[in-house]
């Protein structure tokens, strides 16, 4: 039952934390969904880190969790990134749904390397 309290707070967490960027996102490109965009690219980011992190230092099973699959499942958003795609491809912009699909792809495989390379700088194993 723990395992599923942690899952539960930290989705619930991350969820909340990708909903504020959502929100301040789209304040700033109302016509593309930004908020995903960055929400997927930081979620990369901080689970290169973590990943890199916590393979050198232990954490219990039910922070690991907590933190990959309850807050970064809830931050980051594979269905809505795939349905705002099919949207842009419905509206009649297959360059912005292929821009954002590549973009994304490979923009969040780039920040889980970062991540690491980050991991590695900063902290000393």
């Amino acid at each position: 039952m723990g395992n599923i309290i942690a899952i539960a707070v930290g989705g619930g967490i991350g969820s909340i934390c990708r909903y504020s960027i959502a929100i301040g996102a789209a304040r700033l490109a109302p016509t593309f969904p930004l908020g995903t965009f960055l929400a997927n690219l930081f979620g990369s980011l901080f689970i290169g880190i973590f990943w890199c992190y916590f393979d050198e230092v232990h954490i219990s099973h039910e922070f690991r969790l907590f933190l990959f699959t309850g807050f970064l499942g809830g931050f980051t958003t594979f269905s809505t990134f795939s349905r705002e795609c099919v949207q842009f491809f419905k509206a009649g912009e297959p360059i912005q749904a292929l821009s954002y699909l590549f973009l994304s792809n490979i923009a969040g495989l780039g920040m889980v390397a970062l991540g690491f390379f980050l991991c590695h700088r900063f902290f000393r194993f």
